[in-house]
């Protein structure tokens, strides 16, 4: 326990990051609840009175704010024996993460999406007197669902103080010079990450301070790399002379509002978060914090992906969804329907058949779902567990029929996992919902160097379009109007440490009733993919213990819980010639005794 003293009723889950102020941990209460994320006060500088102030006053900033763009306080303690900051916990992963592992800038629309987002939460700061002072990629979570978060106020302070504290790259004119912090100081270093989210660069490059001094004071930012239509945005909230900025957060969102709009379409924020959320699975979960920002976290403080595998077409009814497996592919109705052992009619009608969800795949080099990776709470009936599953491939292109398609072209398929109750008797109606999401890639081609070119999903290329498949698990399902019959499995003795979905196939296998909803499965040209989702819910009554005997058990939706049933043109692959993982966690189920 590096932080010495702890919140009492609190079970610490994991570490999230430590530093020379603290120790961040993941944690629950013991009596059930959210998952929170609670930051400790060094034990060494508890005798620092300018310390207990820093930190007393991070806290008080945080109460202040509070927005859906905005990290959220719970309460902060502080004993004589120590002080802790409780925070929501947010799943996800950095914008600095997210830069750093991309070979080229994000498209315009995604830039947008993560600045009118910061710019909502700094709107929300900005309302309550406070300057954020630090804004910056390691300070922006970008969540699961590619919406983003503002987090880490360790330096903020109420507009009109402040000093020359702050990260060099981002700081605006009137930091380096000492003046008085104001909204046009966070808004100048939004448009610096916006600069750098849109182009792959810093807007200024420096060796040494005094050269990043210089150029953020006198020289205007290059905008070669910048689509033209956004000039305008970066020109004004780059201003050196903080008056000619705009001060108000919400109304540079209404300028960026109406720039995008008119250049990119009306639906150019949906967009944007698609292939934001995409980019995010494709960096890997942070569990659930890089929260209190890079200073504090140290290197890999991040969480497990999880997820499942995909591929590009998919078993035809709703109903089918709900099978005793996963099964996708870029395939006519005759291979995937081979490959389920199942009627299905294709993915969509340009890949093959009906449209329909029934075996969507999808598989991403990380997780969707990293905030669920928690363990149930413990009351003596009732509850619930969360899990995720995570599947893809390392080598894509053997799969894909594609040599030149790099691993972060990957097919992937998540699985978000609850069940309720999370403890039970025989005779109880459990509920198990799985949140699916998948990307398929389908229309590209890729050169030598791995770089892709998007023919679309229309493009009828036989040197691109090959039929692909790949599953997870198998079995069948009779369907029934809105209504499936499939099953669900329970896994037996599962491990103190759950870090792996089971590979083996000793699961009892119990009939569920299956319900799919939310069926969303759109090709996206940034993604060169169709990206999928769907809701389903799957209810069992539990047997006796003749059926399931009293335990612990894992709850996976199919048997094994694995990547498996991979083929390219009709033809069976090995899928570890193709590097299928298989990442996460199950939730688990405890059937009590009966009586």
């Amino acid at each position: 326990m590096p932080h010495g003293w702890s919140l009492p009723g609190y079970v610490e889950v994991a570490e999230l990051g430590a530093g020379a102020q603290g120790q961040v941990v993941l944690a629950r209460h013991e009596a059930g609840g959210i998952p929170v994320a609670i930051k400790y006060l060094a034990p060494a500088l508890l005798a620092d009175a300018a310390a207990r102030d820093t930190f007393r006053r991070e806290a008080d900033v945080l109460r202040r704010v509070t927005d859906p763009h905005v990290a959220q306080l719970l309460y902060y303690v502080e004993w004589p024996e120590g002080a802790a900051i409780i925070m929501e916990a947010v799943p996800g992963r950095s914008l600095r993460r997210v830069l750093d592992e991309r070979s080229e800038p994000l498209a315009p629309e995604g830039a947008l999406t993560v600045l009118k987002g910061s710019l909502l939460g700094l709107a929300a700061a900005h309302g309550a007197g406070v300057v954020h002072r630090d804004y910056k990629p390691a300070n922006v979570l970008v969540q699961d669902d590619g919406q983003s978060k503002l987090i880490d106020f360790g330096i903020a302070v109420l507009s009109g103080q402040g000093d020359k504290s702050g990260t060099p790259a981002y700081m605006a004119p009137e930091q380096w010079n000492g003046e008085p912090a104001t909204p046009a100081t966070d808004i100048y270093a939004a448009t610096c990450v916006f600069v750098e989210c849109v182009t792959g660069k810093k807007p200024f490059q420096g060796t040494t301070i005094d050269e990043l001094r210089t150029k953020h004071i006198e020289k205007r930012p290059s905008l070669d790399r910048v689509p033209e239509p956004l000039h305008p945005l970066i020109e004004r909230g780059m201003a050196k002379d903080p008056s000619e900025r705009i001060w108000n957060a919400v109304e540079f969102v209404d300028e960026l509002e109406a720039i995008a709009v008119r250049t990119y379409g009306p639906d150019w924020e949906r967009r944007g978060i698609i292939a934001l959320g995409a980019l995010a699975a494709l960096v890997g979960t942070a569990v659930p914090l890089t929260l209190f920002g890079g200073a504090l976290l140290a290197p890999g403080a991040s969480g497990v992906g999880a997820g499942v595998g995909t591929g590009a077409a998919a078993s035809s009814a709703a109903g089918q969804a709900a099978s005793a497996g996963y099964v996708q592919g870029a395939a006519t109705a005759d291979v995937v329907a081979k490959a389920a052992g199942s009627t299905s009619k294709g993915f969509l009608a340009k890949v093959g058949g009906g449209k329909g969800i029934a075996g969507i795949g999808t598989a991403g080099a990380g997780a969707v779902i990293a905030g669920w990776l928690f363990w149930p709470s413990p009351p003596d009936a009732g509850g619930v567990s969360h899990g995720a599953v995570h599947g893809y491939f390392t080598k894509p292109g053997v799969l894909v029929g594609l040599p030149n398609m790099p691993a972060s072209e990957t097919p992937w398929m998540d699985l978000k996992l609850s069940v309720t109750p999370a403890k039970a008797k025989p005779g109880t109606q459990v509920r198990v919902v799985v949140q699916f999401r998948a990307r398929t890639p389908w229309g590209g081609a890729y050169l030598p160097d791995g770089r892709r070119q998007c023919y679309g999903e229309n493009s009828n290329r036989p040197d691109v379009e090959r039929e692909y498949t790949f599953g997870f698990g198998g079995g069948h399902v009779e369907s029934d109007g809105d209504e499936s019959t499939t099953i669900l499995a329970f896994y037996p003795s599962p491990p103190a440490k759950r870090d792996k979905p089971p590979k083996n196939t000793n699961a009892i296998t119990i009939p569920a009733i299956s319900k799919v909803a939310g069926e969303a499965q759109p090709y996206v040209p940034a993604q060169c993919a169709y990206m999928s989702k769907w809701t389903e819910t799957r209810t069992v009554t539990l047997p006796g213990p003749k059926r399931l005997p009293p335990g612990r058990y894992l709850v996976g939706p199919s048997v094994p819980v694995q990547l498996g049933d991979t083929t390219l043109e009709g033809e069976p692959i090995a899928p570890e010639a193709a590097g299928a993982v298989t990442e996460g966690r199950l939730p688990v189920l405890e059937v009590l005794e009966d009586g």
